[in-house]
């Protein structure tokens, strides 16, 4: 059969497998990210009680839980009461499995312009980099369920952004130990000096100090005493955020102490991997913090939620320092192009507009950045660094 098809087709079998398989697993995981996103805001167990329709309380069978393909073969209706089943679920599923496969395809498909933007990827293979895209799978619907939460309650759950991080973290020393970062494209962020990757593993440490000073009480909380209802007044906004910076300072300490402490030509692989992931940790939560209290102190208002600290922080200690960083600068563009979209279908529809928590405009921005930057960063040299005209 394969032998009667083109060449060029032949080639992309493989590559085509991959990507129904993983469009598969994405459309499981986005299941599971519906489950997230309906039941942590109501402090209910992701696991029991099992999945009912919420209008006949009737349990549904396992086949009634099939992604995608469930919800077109009971016709978008309950099968015991007939109600209407909202489609919103199945597009979460769709789009999961849908970045899942994309990513493989991006990565390992061999189809991207510039590839060499991705030869570590290329080089070692979906099984030789499996820690490394397991956690960026696990990053992706980390996102997806951060941003369902945070557009419904404004606020995103730091377990979410917690388990990203970690399994960031144990990916990167499993990948370390797998993957010698001497030689050219030796890691997927990009091969860092030792000197970064010492800074990394100092901030790392740091971050670490500072989260039991919190939680010991020797650090304050931000904003504890302000009413959970009430907007704070511009002075006691400014107050609160300036209660962060000693946080913010502790890992930078521990960077520049690690610096200053240590000193290798070389690291082990685990270490070296494991400080790569936390410069990305450090410049992508740093960079968003850094912007929230500056924000805070300069309009009297809370400028952003340490919840999108925290998913950033996340988000660079998978996809990178330069990747974080990127995301950061399209984050407002995507959200300007939000803001006129829904302006637009509002002044149609003739209804109100809601504002949009930041969080789904950043997590939106760091797929576009992480799958993008071949053709996103020419796009931004072109735009902000033209070449000049020919003599």
């Amino acid at each position: 059969m394969l032998a009667a098809l083109p060449d060029r087709l032949v080639i992309l079998v493989p590559t085509m497998l991959q990507a129904a398989f993983f469009f598969a697993l994405g459309a499981s995981v986005g299941s599971f990210v519906n489950v997230v996103a309906s039941r942590w805001p109501l402090g209910q167990g992701l696991i029991a009680p099992a999945s009912r329709c919420t209008t006949c309380g009737r349990s549904l069978a396992w086949w009634e839980n099939i992604p995608i393909l469930s919800w077109i073969a009971l016709r978008g209706r309950c099968r015991t009461c007939g109600v209407c089943i909202g489609s919103e679920h199945v597009w979460v599923e769709f789009a999961v499995g849908i970045l899942f496969a994309g990513t493989v395809v991006l990565l390992f498909g061999g189809l991207l312009p510039g590839e060499a933007e991705f030869a570590w990827w290329a080089r070692l293979g979906a099984w030789g980099a499996a820690p490394m895209l397991l956690a960026l799978l696990v990053l992706w619907g980390c996102l997806i369920a951060a941003s369902l939460i945070d557009a419904a309650t404004g606020y995103i759950p730091i377990g979410i952004t917690g388990l990203a991080l970690t399994v960031a973290l144990v990916a990167a020393l499993v990948q370390g130990a797998r993957t010698d970062l001497a030689v050219p494209a030796g890691w997927p962020t990009g091969t860092l000096p030792v000197a970064w990757q010492i800074a990394g593993l100092g901030g790392l440490l740091g971050t670490a100090v500072a989260c039991a000073l919190l939680w010991s009480g020797l650090l304050p909380r931000s904003f504890a005493s302000i009413e959970p209802d009430r907007e704070p007044l511009p002075a006691e906004a400014r107050r609160e955020v300036l209660r962060e910076t000693p946080f913010l300072l502790i890992p930078l300490a521990g960077a520049g102490l690690a610096l200053v402490l240590v000193r290798a030509e070389a690291l082990p692989g685990p270490l070296g991997a494991l400080g790569a992931a936390g410069v990305g940790m450090l410049v992508g939560g740093g960079s968003i913090w850094l912007t929230r209290i500056l924000g805070t102190l300069g309009f009297g208002r809370e400028a952003m939620g340490l919840g999108d600290v925290h998913l950033m922080a996340a988000a660079g200690a998978v996809i990178g320092w330069r990747d974080a960083l990127l995301a950061y600068l399209i984050a407002p563009f995507v959200a300007l192009g939000w803001v006129g979209l829904r302006g637009a279908l509002a002044r149609m529809r003739g209804g109100a507009t809601r504002e949009m928590p930041y969080g789904p405009h950043l997590a939106l921005a760091v797929a576009i950045a992480f799958l993008g930057r071949p053709w996103v960063v020419p796009l931004a040299r072109a735009l902000f660094m033209p070449s000049p005209p020919a003599a």
